[in-house]
Formats: C-alpha cells, sequence, structure tokens
C-alpha cells in the first residue's frame, strides 16, 4: 500500500470530513450526511459470482473506505474510492463493486432465509429471498488526485461504441460520482477538506504568490500538509511536514517557503543551461559560479549584462519565457 493510499484513508476516516465530502459532492451542500450517525462498515466487498456450470469465480476487492448512515432511511451505504491516476474502465470498476455490496447482501438473506425455512410459496423459495425484503443503498464516490484533467469515461455509456438512437434509447446507463480536485469550485464548509483542495490546486497551477498573500497567518493541521504534498509529489513540503513531527498546525505559508526556494532554484538554473553558460562536463557547476561567469563574459556590453540580470530575476519571479524576451530582448531558445 502506498503512501497516498495510507495517508487519504487516514484523512477521510474522520467523519466530519468524510460527511462534508459527501454532502458538498452529492448533495450540493446539504447537510443530510451527519457525522455523528456515520458508522463503521467491513470495505471487505470481496464475493463470488456463480456461473451456468456452478463454476464459483472470485472477485477480490477492499474498499479504501466505506461507512453506514443511518438517517432517514433504515440505511445506506456511502463507499469512497481514491484515485490517484486516471482510469479508463472506471465507471464498470465501480458498477460491479456496486454490484457486488449489493449481492452479499442479498446472499446473507438468503442463507438466513434458508437456515429458518421462512418461504411463503415456490417462488420465495426458488428466488431465495422473500417478495417484502429490501436492500440498502451504496453510493460510491470516487475522488481524483491527479495534476491531469480526467478524460476518461465518466459513466457507462462514455464506454460504448457509438449506438444509433433507437437503442440508445433502451441503454441501461451507469453513471460514476466524481470529485476531481485539481478542478473543483465546490465550496466545502469543513476547514480540512477546503484547505486540502486548496493547496492542491495551487501546488499544481505554481501560485505562490497567491498563497503568500491570502495565507500569511493560515494554520492548518498536519496531516493536511503531509497529504497535499504526497498528492502533488512535492518533496518539499513533505519534508517540512515531516521536520515539524511535534506540531499538530502549521503555517501554510511557511510550509510553502522551502518550495518556493527550490522553484527560484530550478528558474536560475533554467537561465543558465539557456544562456549556455554551463560547458560539456560542468553539469555539477554552482549557479553561483555559473552566474559570475556569465556577468564576467558580458562585461563586453554593459546593457546586455544588465538585461540578463533583469531577466534572472523576471525568472525567478515567475515571467514567460515570451514575456522575458519582450522586455529584456533576449533570445532564450
Amino acid at each position: 500500500m502506498s503512501n497516498l493510499d495510507i495517508l487519504s484513508r487516514d484523512f477521510w476516516k474522520d467523519n466530519k470530513r468524510f460527511a462534508d465530502l459527501f454532502n458538498t459532492v452529492l448533495y450540493e451542500g446539504k447537510q443530510v450526511i451527519l457525522p455523528e450517525k456515520l458508522m463503521e462498515a467491513d470495505s471487505n466487498l470481496s464475493g463470488s459470482i456463480q456461473t451456468k456450470k456452478k463454476e464459483d469465480v472470485f472477485v477480490e476487492r477492499r474498499a479504501d473506505l466505506i461507512r453506514k448512515f443511518a438517517g432517514d432511511s433504515e440505511y445506506a451505504i456511502f463507499l469512497l474510492e481514491n484515485q490517484s491516476h486516471i482510469h479508463y474502465g472506471m465507471p464498470l470498476r465501480v458498477m460491479m463493486y456496486d454490484a457486488l455490496g449489493y449481492r452479499e447482501e442479498c446472499a446473507k438473506k438468503k442463507r438466513e432465509n434458508k437456515k429458518n425455512a421462512v418461504y411463503a410459496n415456490r417462488d420465495e423459495f426458488l428466488s431465495g429471498m422473500r417478495k417484502e425484503e429490501r436492500i440498502h443503498p451504496v453510493f460510491t464516490l470516487v475522488v481524483y488526485y491527479g495534476e491531469k484533467p480526467w478524460d476518461g469515461p465518466r459513466r457507462l455509456k462514455d464506454m460504448m461504441v457509438d449506438m444509433p438512437n433507437w437503442m440508445e434509447k433502451s441503454f441501461s446507463d451507469y453513471s460514476m460520482n466524481l470529485l476531481e480536485i485539481r478542478s473543483s469550485e465546490h465550496a466545502f464548509r469543513n476547514e480540512d477538506v477546503s484547505r486540502l483542495v486548496y493547496m492542491i490546486q495551487h501546488i499544481y497551477r505554481k501560485q505562490i504568490e497567491e498563497m503568500k498573500k491570502e495565507c500569511a497567518d493560515v494554520y492548518v493541521k498536519k496531516d493536511v500538509i503531509k497529504l497535499a504534498g504526497v498528492i502533488t509529489e512535492n518533496e518539499e513540503i513533505i519534508k517540512y511536514a515531516e521536520e515539524h513531527k511535534e506540531e499538530e498546525v502549521l503555517n501554510m505559508c511557511e510550509a510553502t517557503k522551502q518550495w518556493e526556494e527550490e522553484i527560484g532554484r530550478r528558474n536560475t538554473n533554467n537561465i543558465i543551461n539557456m544562456m549556455g553558460v554551463r560547458k560539456e562536463g560542468e553539469e555539477n557547476l554552482a549557479p553561483e559560479e555559473a552566474i559570475e561567469r556569465l556577468k564576467t563574459e558580458g562585461e563586453a556590453n554593459g546593457e546586455q549584462n544588465k538585461s540578463i540580470e533583469i531577466a534572472e530575476k523576471m525568472k525567478e519571479k515567475g515571467y514567460s519565457t515570451k514575456e522575458i524576451e519582450e522586455l529584456t530582448g533576449i533570445l532564450l531558445h
């Protein structure tokens, strides 16, 4: 099991976070799922399917996180599926897991009915279930953490070949509930969930300045910081969280400071490489030495040297290559 699997599961185990996630994504923010009424449920959805030849095909599946909620109905099942990569068969996968949950509940009822011999007629005996028996609904939510836009199918129909209208009308579709964090515009009420989404989106977009302005005095729980770092594969933020093991809350801006410094170092290196300062075999030449050489070589042309310094600072501030070229007259490629 990866660090992401472990950390994301631990994060969503908090019932307040779990309830806010489902309330916001599935029910438009209405507080219908109450955290205090959520109950743990067995995450093992494995089961066997019997073929016509009476052969059992075993399907193994363990849900990332599953909860029971007893509210207006007897109870319902809410299942969370974490996804770090695009899965082009996800609607079918979700449909199968939901079906396994329904099948397992039916199988349990059949075993109880057979044991107690409570059938009222032949129809109930053959089906194994009584006429009045009902099963409980399952709601699966796929949370996608990736940086790339989700370009996979969102419902079963998206996986099908093109169908004529007459055929499509009778096709039984199966929609998938998907939260794409990178582009989510949901207004989460839970502060931890809201901060997690905020950090992921701003890290992916490299919006450091915005984070510095908006989060100068914002403190968040350490597991939020670390999970955001693991999801975005940001080593600097992960390192910051691990260096503050004794603290329960961390400053969001401080958490991104090392990341900002690393981006600055990378941008400086890019400028140096673009200018061709490092010679063959000098891959490890320190940026400070390379910059000094660049300035020395440009002493004959003071104006060019000044432009180079300006270009370097602009690159560190996040200006695009096109903007730097237009404002300094230096061609970077």
